[in-house]
């Protein structure tokens, strides 16, 4: 306290009272609550400083008072530079405001508040903290400020936002899976399926409950399930299988062409767990390329055929000639009607070859034929071949009915049938060929010719039979064009007909029959069914 305010008196006056002291018992009660104060105080700095929460106090006026050890350490300044706002200069410009406005409306409501923010560590990183704060109240209600603390959570923030850009992540590709086109499915090591979109559904005809946790060689056909045992193999050492070209069976049996790309998938650790499979149907893809393949080589059978047609051209009809002289300088029976035989086989010759090429519009046009007329002539061409091979060939003519059509292209369709039926069955074996008036299977039957050609040759493979109609499929290893049957098919549509091929490749039990339908045409009531039909 200041002496300018006390009067002065030159000497003391005997009827002067001496001054009054304070009480020896409430000095001691004053000294001892300020020491109890100090006490508090310390401990409490003691506490936080050895808290790993960072702890920070505001009062009334809201300028931070006190950061323990922990702020201090995380921040790497002093107490001193802290205090007041200096701890702002901490704070991420992009997250200042924000938290401004948070404490400030929070302290004014003397409310409780949650922030979370960026502050400069030590390091120079800013790293992310949880700041939760609280309103400080004496015992008598006075408020006091403000008691916070903040925790470190960068890792834990980092986690949940790479977490969620997974998240983010998973829902597009699942988004794309669930639309693809492409089937998309995954596996274990083990070939068990783990998942199945919907395009997979739609191209296999497995829903998605019937395959997972089923094995993936449901899919796969019998002669193909080593496949399975080689992709595992591949996808285990870690390696990418891409456009694989296979065959793949549906639920209701039928074989598709498909291409898959099959990749590994690892766990966290990196450990292969399994496989990812896009698998593509390229059955009509693979159609239209074979159909283009086709179209070149029949182009170029046609260049060939067109030097051939031009080369055989003149000795044929040399040919032809000297039989005619044959014939007629013929003394025996037997002679002419061989040499009738090899005329009527020159004509076909010339005809077919003509009728290849495309240089030649058949002028010839449909009559009545009979079936069992031309039949004895045919068997008479075969009958050498069958007696080097002893082969029996044996007809039968039940009902010779007249039909309409071409003689020669008809006679070319049993010509190449005969001759298959020769090339495939062994020494003994035997071939049959019936002729009969049947009705077509159809909704409205026609009335016809069938004819059927059976031998006992080794049979057609089931998955050769679905092709042997297609233009240069053979299955000769050493002889044959591929072309007799594709032929054999375009005449028979051109007359309207049908034909079928059903066979057994069972060894001891072999057989191959083929079934040809000729309607009897025309007549304008079995015209009118034809074309209703078609």
């Amino acid at each position: 306290m200041s002496s300018s305010g006390v009067r002065k008196q030159s000497k003391k006056q005997p009827t002067d009272k001496p001054a009054a002291k304070r009480p020896k018992i409430a000095t001691s009660a004053i000294e001892q609550l300020e020491r109890a104060l100090r006490e508090s105080e310390q401990r409490f700095r003691l506490i936080t400083d050895a808290m790993p929460v960072m702890v920070w106090m505001s009062g009334p006026d809201k300028l931070c008072n006190y950061f323990n050890k922990s702020w201090l350490d995380f921040v790497g300044r002093t107490l001193e530079q802290e205090l007041g706002n200096g701890w702002a200069e901490n704070v991420h410009p992009d997250d200042f405001q924000r938290c401004l406005q948070i404490y400030a409306s929070s302290f004014d409501a003397r409310q409780p508040f949650e922030m979370h923010y960026r502050l400069r560590h030590h390091s120079g990183e800013f790293r992310w903290i949880l700041d939760h704060g609280v309103p400080r109240f004496a015992s008598d209600g006075t408020f006091e400020g403000y008691v916070g603390g903040c925790l470190d959570i960068h890792e834990q923030k980092e986690a949940a936002e790479k977490i969620k850009a997974a998240f983010l992540i998973s829902q597009r590709l699942a988004a794309i899976v669930e639309s693809s086109n492409d089937a998309i499915m995954s596996k274990d090591l083990n070939g068990i399926v783990t998942s199945w979109n919907p395009a997979a559904e739609k191209i296999l005809g497995y829903t998605a409950e019937e395959m997972i946790g089923r094995s993936i060689r449901t899919v796969i056909p019998p002669e193909l399930q080593d496949d399975e045992d080689r992709i595992l193999a591949t996808i285990a050492r870690g390696e990418r299988i891409e456009h694989f070209e296979t065959v793949r069976l549906t639920k209701g049996g039928k074989r598709i062409e498909v291409s898959l790309t099959i990749s590994p998938v690892k766990d966290q650790s990196g450990q292969i767990v399994g496989a990812a499979k896009v698998l593509r149907d390229i059955t009509e893809q693979k159609k239209a390329e074979r159909a283009l393949r086709t179209t070149e080589r029949l182009a170029s059978v046609g260049k060939l055929a067109a030097t051939v047609a031009h080369e055989i051209n003149n000795p044929l009809e040399a040919i032809t000639n000297l039989i005619y002289l044959a014939k007629n300088g013929a003394v025996r029976d037997d002679v002419r009607e061989f040499l009738t035989t090899a005329e009527q086989e020159l004509d076909r010759i010339s005809h077919i070859t003509k009728q290849t090429l495309g240089f030649y519009r058949d002028t010839n046009n449909p009559s009545s034929v009979r079936i069992g007329e031309m039949l004895e002539p045919l068997i008479a061409v075969f009958a050498p071949r069958g007696r080097n091979k002893r082969v029996e060939i044996r007809s039968e003519v039940l009902d010779d009915a007249a039909i309409h059509a071409v003689a020669g292209e008809t006679r070319q369709i049993i010509a190449n049938l005969l001759s298959n039926s020769m090339d495939a069955v062994t020494a003994g074996g035997q071939i049959r060929i019936r002729v009969s008036a049947r009705k077509d299977h159809r909704a409205e039957p026609l009335a016809g010719v069938r004819i059927t050609i059976a031998d006992s040759g080794p049979g057609i493979p089931a998955e050769d039979r679905q092709r042997i109609f297609e233009p240069f499929f053979t299955t000769k290893k050493d002889v044959g064009t591929g072309l007799g049957l594709w032929v054999c098919k375009n005449i028979v549509d051109k007359h309207h007909g049908s034909i079928r091929v059903r066979s057994s490749a069972t060894p001891g039990r072999s057989w191959t029959v083929f079934s040809l339908f000729l309607p009897s045409l025309p007549d304008p009531v079995q015209e009118e069914v034809l074309m209703q039909a078609v």
